[in-house]
């Protein structure tokens, strides 16, 4: 008895690795073909959605939509080169950066880029092309087999994932756009030439006719950074904070004070990199459509650059949270923009990118850097500054990586050619500034007279200790 076998039990667990019911697997689907050919669309829409990002950065004037441009824009970037790495996945030949699926698409978005003024931007970005990308993927979902497709399933539904990051933004700027009284002509007007392609995914009736173009065929971004009427001394190189965060004399919670005074002056740093991507960019579009070959970094070097965009106004972010932490006015400041204004009038995107890369090697030294300004939030004693200033120290070392894949390859003698020219560029700098001088900040925008004392004051609870000179006499910025 003892050696009767008894039958063994099955147990009914989920099929098809859960991805979908029995039924949807044994529906159609878009073949291979159609699949790349909607991907390459949506990829392209992703890449340009991600330029406009960058092209409108430094020169919409509040502060809110330069975050939210540099997070989003991030994003945008990332979700073309998830795409193109998924076409290059599907048996057709991958198509560069700047090979266009349907020219009333390219023009679709066109039109929406030369939107100048905020309103127009939130308008035409939030309320027209995202949605119509966002809808794009939720059919590219429908329309494909679910076990046939899924690496594209996936990714669509990271995609998903993120616009609902972006979603709750949207929704409360197209109500202030609303609310404002918004121009709705340039909206309508991008969204019949989107309906002209047949959507963002090509799938859609198109009308007989297309609509008129009125964007200019040569596109240049404006990358001289700009802000709205609630900021003040907007040029104003007094810089008792670069000073005194590096005077051990001092007391530390002054010194933190100074640290979080740098950290939200930090979005001039964006602002140059957004000016580099965009004028990069352009220019090597511009050149293809002029019959050149195509010539330039690849998307990967954009998609660097659009995270360290993001890092920098992360970290102007961090300021603000810091001084509204302690009860600060911070837009009584005078939160300069100096740098970005300088660099973008002054030098190639080249050449602010090694710039750039200096201030990042100066960061690095554990005496005057990163680990440096981290001990000195430790020893202030204010736990948020410390967390905060922990997480701006690794990603100033990410951005040492970053000039290493990006400007590396575009200088002959690499990055030791980029520290060479470094002291002669801020040098040329400031004999440039020295014949053309900073615009005068406007009296009706003046900060504080004495800004200093007010904030120090009301930081620490004490008076700071005598500054002697403030002025940056080397036009080279402590800030990063």
């Amino acid at each position: 008895m003892n050696n009767v076998r008894m039958p063994e039990r099955l147990h009914q667990f989920p099929p098809l690795a859960g991805l979908c019911a029995r039924a949807d697997a044994q529906r159609g689907g878009q073949p291979v073909e159609t699949c790349a050919a909607v991907l390459h669309r949506l990829a392209y829409v992703a890449q340009r959605v991600a330029i406009m990002t960058a092209a409108w950065l430094p020169s919409t004037p509040e502060w809110e939509v330069k975050q939210a441009l540099a997070f989003h824009g991030w994003i945008d970037a990332q979700h073309a080169a998830w795409l193109y790495a998924r076409i290059a996945e599907m048996r057709e030949p991958p198509p560069a950066m700047h090979d266009i699926p349907d020219t009333r698409l390219e023009a679709a978005l066109d039109e929406a880029g030369a939107a100048a003024s905020t309103l127009d931007r939130v308008s035409v970005m939030y309320g027209v092309v995202r949605p119509a990308f966002q809808h794009a993927v939720a059919e590219y979902r429908r329309r494909t087999h679910p076990i046939a497709d899924q690496p594209s399933v996936r990714l669509m539904a990271a995609i998903e994932h993120d616009y609902e990051a972006i979603a709750a933004w949207s929704e409360r700027a197209l109500a202030v756009e609303r609310e404002a009284g918004g121009e709705e002509r340039l909206a309508g007007h991008v969204a019949a030439w989107l309906d002209a392609a047949g959507g963002v995914d090509g799938h859609a009736t198109r009308p007989a006719r297309e609509p008129k173009r009125r964007a200019a065929a040569r596109y240049e971004p404006a990358v001289v950074p700009r802000r709205d009427a609630r900021f003040s001394g907007l040029f104003d190189t007094s810089t008792p904070a670069d000073v005194a965060y590096l005077d051990e004399s001092r007391d530390p919670a002054e010194r933190n004070a100074a640290l979080m005074f740098k950290r939200v002056r930090e979005m001039d740093v964006p602002e140059v990199i957004a000016g580099i991507i965009a004028e990069r960019w352009m220019a090597a579009r511009n050149a293809v459509r002029e019959g050149a070959p195509p010539a330039g970094p690849d998307w990967t070097y954009y998609v660097h650059l659009f995270r360290q965009m993001w890092d920098e106004a992360r970290h102007a972010m961090l300021g603000e949270i810091l001084l509204e932490h302690h009860g600060v006015d911070w837009r009584r400041l005078p939160i300069n923009m100096t740098f970005s204004y300088k660099l973008a009038r002054h030098c190639t995107p080249v050449e602010r990118h090694i710039l750039l890369y200096a201030i990042e090697q100066s960061l690095m030294p554990k005496t005057t850097g990163k680990p440096y300004e981290h001990r000195i939030a430790v020893e202030s004693g204010d736990s948020l500054s410390a967390l905060f200033h922990d997480f701006d120290w690794a990603d100033e070392v990410l951005h040492v990586e970053v000039a290493r894949r990006c400007l590396k390859p575009e200088l002959p003698g690499g990055l030791g050619e980029a520290r060479a020219r470094a002291d002669a560029l801020w040098q040329r700098l400031g004999e440039t500034l020295e014949k053309e001088p900073l615009p005068r900040d406007d009296p009706h925008r003046a900060a504080l007279a004495d800004w200093w004392t007010f904030y120090v004051r009301k930081v620490t609870g004490h008076d700071p200790a005598p500054v002697r000179d403030t002025h940056v006499k080397d036009w080279r910025p402590n800030s990063g």
